[in-house]
């Protein structure tokens, strides 16, 4: 409702003073019922949708490993939560693209399968030994049906995998899902660090060299991250354990390096917190630099671009902070290429953590695959590629329906196709 003050002049005359909008309460009819004001809301980011999304899924992540809760429960309650926010963004995109996992995951596990079924050599051999008599071979390939066809053994075998059997391995003598879920969390905890340490550092360092262009201060931060992106993520974990964990070397009558962290070894959470963090520390910094040297340049790329758009300028001109332009109005926008890259870099993460894995000893499926390929155990391999799979394409999933989150316009044109 507008109100015009009206004042009189000294001469007698009528001033009439700029019109003040007033909210209307009840009906609208008195300008003084105005409404109390509010207590402080929270951030409008931290009240969306996505957000409370991710935190129950962190949440329900943290509290499973607190527990030690099964792994199948673990990823149901995330894959329920995840998709039940996601929903509230678009149902009828998220139907889309849930049926379009079953298809994917298809051509996944089929062409894993094809691909193991023609590696050279005879599973029952490998198996048996090269002792076995041609009898006790025949007898194998009989009972475990590896002379039907391949399309037929690959319909028995996704029917068992649906039931959660991948088959046991003849070597480990255990159920392959027992292995999974007991070496997968592991490998699952290093990647979840390794990524959230990169999104920490590069985040802030992104803006900074962003808001600071061309200064002394962004090209000492980008010269450091191309360096450190020339080192192999390997090469990079010796170096860290030589220097940190093992001491370093003595020159000129200094040490140069540090015993402060354990070199190899995996505590887990719920023994002790901060031994699990402190043999975490150096596998995690040396899957995430490369990563977070990724992140940043790709950050500020895409916000110094944005910091030229004319929003940018309305915001200034409104007296706007410096810091609520670069960290409400420039990040947002800017934060779109990184989130898709985050998403397809899962696969360098996966390959890293395999690696680190055997150089730091930890029980995770990197070194359950290796022992599985020295031993030829074909089943092992293959319930592990699957696996892997599977969880990469859930993983371009949730990164496509959160990038629908944070973009209105793709939100709008997916539930309005």
């Amino acid at each position: 409702m507008l109100c015009h003050h009206v004042a009189t002049n000294r001469d007698g005359g009528l001033r009439t003073e700029e019109s003040v909008s007033l909210p209307a309460v009840g009906n609208g009819s008195h300008p003084e019922a105005v409404r109390p004001e509010r207590g402080r809301r929270l951030p409008r980011f931290m009240r969306s949708v996505g957000f409370i999304a991710t935190v129950a899924c962190l949440t329900v992540l943290v509290v499973g490993q607190l527990f030690d809760l099964p792994l199948v429960l673990i990823i149901f309650a995330i894959l329920v939560i995840f998709t039940a926010g996601a929903a509230q963004v678009s149902r009828r995109y998220v139907a889309f693209r849930l049926l379009s996992l079953l298809p994917v995951m298809l051509a996944v596990t089929f062409t894993t399968f094809i691909m193991l079924s023609l590696l050279p050599g005879d599973p029952a051999i490998n198996i048996l030994g090269n002792g076995a008599t041609p009898e006790a071979i025949e007898e194998f390939r009989v009972e475990n049906q590896l002379d039907d066809p391949v399309a037929t053994r690959y319909f028995r075998w996704l029917g068992d995998a649906a039931k959660g059997d991948l088959g046991e391995s003849p070597f480990l003598r255990e159920p392959v899902a027992d292995g999974l879920a007991r070496t997968l969390p592991v490998s699952l905890q290093l990647m979840i660090y390794a990524q959230l340490f990169a999104l920490a550092v590069a985040i802030p360092l992104g803006i900074y060299t962003a808001y600071r262009s061309g200064s002394r201060a962004d090209n000492l931060i980008s010269t450091t991250a191309f360096g450190i992106l020339a080192i192999p993520n390997f090469v990079l974990a010796i170096l860290l354990i030589f220097f940190v964990a093992l001491g370093g070397f003595s020159l000129l009558g200094r040490d140069w390096g540090t015993t402060f962290l354990p070199a190899t070894g995996y505590v887990p959470l719920s023994e002790s917190v901060v031994d699990h963090f402190r043999h975490w520390a150096l596998p995690v910094l040396a899957l995430g630099a490369g990563q977070a040297v990724v992140y940043m340049r790709l950050l500020r790329t895409d916000m110094i671009s944005t910091l030229q758009e004319e929003f940018i300028n309305v915001a200034k001109a409104k007296g706007m902070s410096n810091r609520r332009i670069l960290l409400v109005h420039a990040l947002r926008p800017s934060s779109f290429t990184l989130l898709t890259v985050a998403g397809v870099n899962l696969g360098a993460l996966v390959g890293g953590s395999l690696i680190l894995e055997l150089i730091f000893n930890i029980p995770g499926v990197g070194s359950y695959l290796a022992t599985a390929i020295f031993q030829r155990d074909w089943l092992v391999v293959q319930g592990v590629v699957v696996a892997l799979a599977v969880g990469f394409v859930f993983a371009n999933f949730a990164v496509d329906v959160i990038y629908a989150v944070l973009d209105p316009r793709i939100r709008h044109a997916r539930a309005n196709p």
